[in-house]
């Protein structure tokens, strides 16, 4: 005999009709697969029938639960993370114009070449917005640029692919960008 399942122990005033009608309209994914373990444990569905429905796993169902029934429907709103790009466009072109035409020397920095670190504070004396490097590096990224790291130039490499490559990539001093 297995361990007995937790329990909906209240549907903190709500009906299950309302349930349902605001898993079926709400936009955010999380919040629909969490009233779907919601209602289908208010239906008596065992762990493993919600586990293969919805792919989550029995502690993550079982989260669920336990913050439902402790907070309601305040529970279903994503709290795991992400955030809005506090980048507007034109920050991000000029951040790729920075990048392909200026050095750091040109902003009175000591680095000679450019770096995300370097970049992020670029931006953070330019515009008063403090952003992480990984951001700085997603967003070179989606403009088609990658820092450049030292690689072998083997002697032995074969022409075809080095022409190639070269035909794939505008240079510039620091970065490379692939069009």
């Amino acid at each position: 005999m297995g361990r007995k399942h937790f329990e909906i122990e209240s549907l903190h005033g709500e009906t299950i009709e309302n349930l349902i009608e605001l898993k079926n309209t709400i936009e955010s994914k999380y919040s629909r697969v969490f009233l779907t373990v919601i209602i289908m444990r208010y239906f008596n569905k065992s762990t493993p029938e919600i586990m293969a429905f919805t792919g989550l796993s029995n502690p993550t169902i079982v989260k669920y639960i336990v913050d439902w029934n402790r907070s309601g429907l305040k529970a279903i709103v994503d709290h795991r993370g992400g955030s809005v790009s506090k980048l507007e466009p034109s920050i991000i072109d000029d951040i790729v114009y920075v990048v392909n035409n200026k050095t750091p020397i040109d902003f009175q920095f000591t680095a000679h070449t450019w770096t995300c670190a370097l970049l992020s504070y670029y931006v953070e004396q330019t515009y008063g917005i403090t952003v992480c490097q990984e951001t700085i590096r997603q967003v070179l990224l989606s403009k088609g640029i990658s820092y450049k790291r030292a690689q072998p130039k083997p002697t032995k490499a074969d022409i075809k692919e080095q022409e190639a490559f070269k035909k794939n990539a505008k240079s510039t001093e620091y970065f490379r960008v692939f069009i």
